[in-house]
């Protein structure tokens, strides 16, 4: 068998390494984190009750507030989740369902948005940026995780295609589409949209180290640039949703809410991820929620300064707790480190931020917490 030229030859080089001198060696001959990229983060229990609501046995993930839609995204948490659980067979029926049942695009890029009682079941086409992302980092994860190749090939025409489709240099900044089309200038009213939580840090990271033709470390930076950049407000948070003007300046583009919320409550989630983000860009995020607030991420209204209202939910809170514990050390609290299935989109931002604090930021877990993590067995049957 010989080895792809040009892009994809490291991602081959790593493929071979991983088969043949194991998944932690290559990873570490790639410069990779073995132990926190792909750490077991995830107790058996709060796994299992998460699975049970969320995941049904085919493979699809379910956001049951939403009409028993199921996103990209949602497949792609489901992934990564599965992953940081060690449940194999769960995580290998939803990369099924995601390449079988949601690839109604020939770009190496996922619809964004299924129903299995539509008709067609693909509600639309279009790619949500977030979702490729998220599957393709949690199927190089898994790679390494399992020391199975099959994985992280199945990853790499997706990285071409995110690096290809959705990577738009824009001024100083490396532009992260939100999708394939619709987001352009002349596409809406407006402009070059941007959405800050898409910046998947810990992805970008990855994707750098097995492709080279694309800017990765480039668009980690630019993201954080924007993110600091584009801080509103007198409660000074990031937008939902802004917009690189012609000359690289940031509006709040037309025909999108001026708030801060649902979305951007992922942003300092998705730094933390990864954990290789400064704590300085945490900082505003802490500030608002916890010493200016109630230990709760807002949804804040940028165009009239209001709060409409604290995020009072334990996934939310536990974003918040992120937030104090990399800008002050502050340790999580004891609630918000016991999971407990509560909607879907709280309920997985909570395991993700788990995961994360588990991963990076040990001093901010209890004892027990990381013991019992320790202890728990290997996979889930």
């Amino acid at each position: 068998m010989s080895a792809p030229s040009g892009l994809f030859s490291r991602l081959f080089a790593l493929v071979v390494l991983a088969a043949s001198l194991g998944a932690a060696e290559a990873a570490h001959a790639f410069g990779f984190s073995f132990d926190t990229l792909v750490a077991t983060t995830l107790a058996p229990a709060e796994w299992a009750a998460y699975r049970r609501r969320f995941i049904r046995t085919d493979g699809r993930v379910v956001d049951i507030e939403k009409g028993g839609h199921t996103h990209s995204e949602g497949q792609g948490y489901g992934l990564l989740l599965a992953m940081r659980a060690d449940d194999r067979p769960t995580f290998e029926r939803i990369a099924d369902f995601t390449f079988r049942r949601m690839r109604g695009r020939t770009d190496g890029l996922v619809s964004w948005l299924y129903h299995p009682h539509s008709t067609p079941r693909i509600r639309d086409p279009n790619n949500a940026s977030d979702g490729d992302i998220l599957i393709a980092y949690a199927l190089i994860s898994a790679g390494l995780k399992w020391n199975e190749p099959r994985f992280i090939a199945r990853a790499l025409p997706m990285v071409d295609a995110i690096g290809r489709l959705l990577l738009e240099r824009r001024g100083a900044y490396v532009r992260l589409k939100p999708g394939a089309y619709g987001f352009d200038p002349g596409q809406t009213d407006g402009g070059a949209v941007v959405n800050l939580s898409y910046y998947i840090y810990g992805a970008f990271l990855m994707f750098e180290r097995v492709d080279t033709r694309h800017p990765w470390r480039e668009a980690w930076q630019s993201g954080l640039m924007l993110t600091e950049a584009s801080l509103a407000g007198a409660e000074r948070l990031t937008p939902d949703w802004i917009a690189l003007q012609a000359d690289a300046t940031l509006a709040l583009p037309r025909g999108y809410a001026a708030r801060s919320s649902y979305d951007a409550v992922r942003v300092p989630l998705y730094m933390a991820l990864g954990g290789r983000v400064p704590a300085r860009y945490f900082a505003p995020f802490d500030r608002s929620w916890n010493l200016n607030g109630r230990g709760l991420p807002k949804d804040y209204d940028i165009g009239t300064g209001e709060v409409v209202g604290d995020m009072n939910e334990p996934g939310y809170r536990a974003i918040a707790g992120v937030a104090a514990c990399v800008t002050r050390n502050v340790p999580l609290p004891r609630a918000a480190q016991r999971f407990e299935v509560r909607t879907y989109f709280s309920s997985t931002l909570h395991l993700l931020a788990l995961s994360a604090v588990r991963a990076h930021y040990t001093h901010c877990a209890t004892p027990v917490a990381v013991a019992s993590l320790a202890a728990a067995p290997a996979a889930i049957p």
